[in-house]
């Protein structure tokens, strides 16, 4: 699997929160609401969970995410996923809660995936992940960071996979997508990581 980790970390020097960084080894595919949503788990904003893959609640569903940070470490081996919206630089407790979780994997296969951080967005919220990085044994293989639209996601615990996520069950129209929460709005909501 192609690790992006030394790409990414080349492209978020300097003022990096305003141009759209894309890396990945493919195109995200659409999933639509309807066909996830009775076998799924919904992530809010400020939340993290680890989760082993259950047919049943198989999808786990992240909307609107705009200024936060979606961070998902996916076990290939296992099929367990932890997954978070981050609203802000984490401290040395929320980390510890999380390299907490991912000890409980044994022999670990890790994906990494980054998604979200809007123009202007709260980019305080990446900080700590070279260190994650450096502590626990895994590949990044997707970032999704910058740009001015909202975005939608589905992960299939099965595979780890994300999907674009059709809200209404359609595709989106030219910007549709395109954020309307302000940062000082979007401001309200920062606040520690908790699991559920």
């Amino acid at each position: 699997m192609m690790d992006f980790w030394n790409t990414y970390k080349a492209r978020i020097v300097g003022d990096f929160s305003h141009d759209r960084i894309l890396l990945g080894t493919a195109e995200r595919k659409n999933a639509s609401l309807k066909s996830v949503t009775e076998f799924s788990r919904e992530l809010e904003v400020n939340k993290a969970f680890l989760q082993h893959y259950d047919a049943s609640r198989r999808y786990i569903i992240a909307r609107e995410i705009t200024y936060d940070l979606l961070f998902s470490a996916y076990d290939v081996n296992s099929k367990d996923i932890l997954v978070a919206r981050i609203t802000r630089q984490l401290d040395r407790r929320e980390w510890s809660a999380i390299f907490s979780h991912l000890g409980k994997i044994k022999m670990p296969n890790l994906e990494f995936r980054l998604a979200g951080l809007q123009n202007g967005g709260f980019a305080g919220a990446l900080a700590g992940f070279d260190r994650m990085h450096k502590r626990v044994r895994g590949v990044l293989v997707g970032v999704d960071l910058f740009g001015i639209n909202m975005r939608n996601i589905v992960i299939d615990t099965k595979t780890g996979v994300p999907y674009d996520l059709l809200l209404l069950n359609r595709i989106y129209r030219a910007g549709e997508l395109v954020n309307t929460v302000s940062r000082d709005d979007f401001g309200s909501r920062l606040a520690q990581l908790s699991f559920v």
